[in-house]
């Protein structure tokens, strides 16, 4: 008796699981609809492509808020930099540089997360295109092997099937959803997936043989793109050094002989200098970052 109410809970807390996707699903199908809360906000927003380009981070990194209150959030935090920067630390003429990097950190997260999230996505499409392939086989229509697809996978790869099947049910032509799939999640291999079904439900084909072919040739790239990390690895340590190394030599001189250091900085051409070298790390730290980053 035990082990069946196990059973039961166990199968109980899948359907819950399939249901949270299906309303997620829902959820940002709906959220597509609106930028902002208010009326007038909203219009506006809606006719700014940078809107839309901005909205669409918001999906991409799995974001809830609205692109009205992200907006609203990167003045908050701008106003507070700034506010900090000028009263607070009484660096008046900073205060505009500080506020755009403060403004900036929330648009950053959302950078961020949208890397992670595209990242976790590449990584599960193989399996999730074996998957799709094996409910192919087996006789279903492609979007009932979707919506297995949605039920079987981890997210992200199940929410994003889900809102797939979803938006296909509601009326979406199956080909325009994969597009608008493709627009979510800014991914090579996954235009990959998008490319051959399109090109297939046009043209026709075994489709059966299209993803697997998709499959191995995501896995091959992946494969390739270890190995470059691999062989890059080194360059990218020493330009972490190079970039590190300036920075300890200074809290080291700092320790030994602080009144050195202080009184290079208290000078004006002294602290000018420290800027001037400061920027100068970032930019070489940047450059050495594109060089290393070899597109696959």
């Amino acid at each position: 008796v035990g082990y069946a109410n196990r059973r039961v809970r166990e199968r109980l807390d899948d359907v819950i699981a399939v249901r949270d996707e299906d309303d997620r699903a829902r959820s940002v199908i709906l959220r597509d609809m609106e930028l902002s809360t208010i009326p007038f906000l909203n219009h506006l927003l809606y006719g700014a492509p940078w809107a839309r380009r901005l909205d669409n981070l918001l999906v991409q990194g799995d974001l809830s808020l609205r692109l009205g209150s992200f907006i609203a959030l990167m003045l908050l935090a701008a106003s507070f930099g700034a506010y900090s920067v000028a009263f607070i630390l009484e660096r008046p003429l900073f205060a505009l540089p500080a506020g755009i990097v403060a403004g900036c950190l929330p648009l950053f997260y959302a950078k961020r997360r949208k890397r992670v999230r595209v990242a976790q996505f590449e990584r599960q499409l193989p399996d999730a295109l074996d998957m799709l392939t094996n409910a192919l086989r087996a006789g279903m229509a492609f979007p009932t092997a979707i919506q297995v697809v949605s039920e079987e996978s981890p997210d992200p790869v199940a929410r994003e099937f889900a809102i797939v099947f979803e938006e296909n049910r509601l009326g979406l032509d199956m080909k325009e959803a994969l597009r608008k799939l493709g627009g979510r999640i800014d991914s090579t291999e996954l235009n990959l997936f998008v490319t051959a079904v399109i090109l297939h439900r046009e043209t026709g084909g075994n489709l059966t043989e299209i993803l697997e072919g998709t499959a191995t040739v995501i896995r091959d790239r992946f494969r390739i793109l270890g190995d470059v990390r691999t062989l890059t690895a080194q360059s990218r340590m020493s330009g972490i050094i190079l970039t590190v190394l300036p920075l300890v030599i200074a809290a080291v001189v700092l320790f030994l002989s602080p009144g050195y250091l202080i009184d290079f900085v208290a000078d004006p051409v002294g602290r000018a200098l420290v800027y001037m070298a400061l920027v100068l790390q970032i930019v070489g730290f940047i450059a050495m970052r594109r060089i290393v980053n070899i597109k696959v």
